[in-house]
């Protein structure tokens, strides 16, 4: 069994749920936030977890999602534990390198890869099971087409990240 602690963090219009095990950071849900999100992630994890609220387990993460929010962050160092499968690993890591405010095709993510632009539909799928928005900035990639399509979080919470990150 084990813990997953969370707390909710309120800055400005955003609302969202983060939780971090011992280990550190392991979720980070929509905004607004939604307590069945976060449940239905732990139900959905590969071991038996307790979720805890715990404000000061949780009040090293809080802070530097306060300071993105408000602009003054644009990446985080805080300790991070992955679940995901090897290729979902892979995806997750190379959003890191998608620079603040900019965008990148699912296809680009796939040449970065080393893959064809055919994979661009399974690097999609990974990204959609990305649980950590923010950190790993999903919400950087979109289609050819240019228009956002799908977001973990909703589309209005991808076109506000993108504003965020556009000022």
């Amino acid at each position: 069994m084990k813990n997953i602690y969370y707390t909710a963090i309120s800055y400005d219009d955003w609302t969202l749920f983060i939780a971090a095990s011992e280990i550190g950071l392991i979720f980070v849900g929509s905004s607004p936030f939604d307590q069945e999100e976060l449940e239905n992630w732990v139900a959905q994890l590969p071991f038996e977890a307790t979720l805890i609220h715990d404000e000061r387990f949780m009040q090293s993460y809080v802070n530097p999602f306060k300071e993105y929010f408000a602009g003054k962050r644009t990446t985080f160092s805080f300790p991070i534990e992955q679940i995901g499968t090897p290729f979902q690993l892979q995806v997750w890591e190379q959003l890191l390198t998608i620079p603040y405010g900019e965008t990148i095709t699912y296809g680009e993510i796939a040449r970065a890869l080393g893959k064809t632009t055919t994979h661009a539909r399974a690097i999609g799928t990974a990204i959609g099971k990305n649980p950590l928005l923010i950190v790993y900035p999903c919400h950087r990639v979109r289609p050819k087409s240019g228009a956002p399509k799908g977001f973990r979080g909703g589309l209005p919470m991808k076109h506000a990240l993108l504003k965020l990150e556009s000022n």
